[in-house]
């Protein structure tokens, strides 16, 4: 008679039965992507699960030339790395108002930064809109830069606020009393500890900011200013669409995101848990 599973032997079984179900859902997109970035259009059609007859790099050459890929991978990498900077600075810097000093309003200021979670983007984009025309800074970067920022701030708040939360306070009070001043306190003692927040606020930034389509069709004009997503249009003809050249443009899109999720995905998981059983 064969040994019986045990009931924890059962429970793990399950547990990577799940894990690998979920793990085929989301990489399939992914794979299909880069298989058919390398075929040809007949190919695509003719079969979409099948592998390329041959690896070809005719796809990716053309999504340069077509798209002009290299300009606006630097106008994507401009306005990503802009929003990463004023959002974690800005981010820590709140939560650690909120959170660490503590005063009268803090609760109810934390509240109304959370609050904004729940406004949807495209309800912003008219008065924005007008807004940027009175400035005259539509069809500049700042115009892109500025909503993205406005949008990811809440969510770094919120990561900042629970990873704060987890330092002892008595850090911090040792340093007062060594006469260390608050700015001095927080980006010399708690931003050098604080290194897996500033991790992931860094990454939901970039691949929120990077991966945007919207703000960049409504706020940018001038082709030379347009970044990545935005660019994806270029493919797309009066009566045909390159759409091997346009997965070829997807494939450069997502590569990134990915490089930079896979090398900090430690700092990740700590930087999202850190303050979850606090208290």
């Amino acid at each position: 008679m064969s040994k019986a599973f045990h009931k924890q032997d059962l429970v793990k079984v399950f547990q990577y039965v799940v894990l690998v179900f979920f793990t085929v859902i989301f990489l399939y997109p992914i794979l299909w992507l880069f298989i058919n970035s390398f075929k040809t259009i007949p190919e695509l059609f003719a079969s979409p699960w099948s592998l390329p007859s041959s690896l070809t790099l005719v796809n990716y050459v053309r999504a340069f030339e077509v798209g002009n890929i290299g300009r606006s991978f630097l106008n994507s990498t401009i306005i990503s790395v802009a929003v990463v900077v004023m959002t974690t600075l800005l981010g820590s810097m709140a939560a650690y108002g909120v959170t660490r000093l503590r005063w009268k309003w803090s609760g109810f200021i934390l509240s109304i930064m959370l609050l904004a979670l729940m406004i949807p983007a495209h309800a912003t984009v008219v008065p924005l809109f007008a807004m940027f025309n009175t400035m005259e800074i539509n069809n500049t970067y700042l115009a892109v830069i500025i909503p993205h920022v406005v949008f990811t701030l809440p969510m770094a708040i919120l990561i900042f606020t629970g990873f704060f939360s987890s330092i002892p306070v008595e850090l911090e009070e040792a340093a007062l009393i060594d006469g260390c001043s608050i700015p001095r306190a927080f980006f010399t003692l708690v931003l050098p500890i604080s290194v897996p927040a500033l991790v992931t606020t860094a990454l939901v930034t970039f691949i929120v900011s990077w991966n945007d389509l919207l703000f960049p069709q409504i706020f940018l004009t001038d082709p030379d200013l347009m970044p990545l997503t935005a660019k994806l249009a270029a493919f797309q003809g009066r009566y045909s669409t390159d759409y091997v050249g346009m997965i070829a443009a997807v494939v450069i899109i997502i590569i990134p995101s990915l490089i930079f999720y896979i090398l900090l995905r430690r700092r990740i998981v700590s930087g999202m848990t850190a303050g979850a059983v606090k208290g």
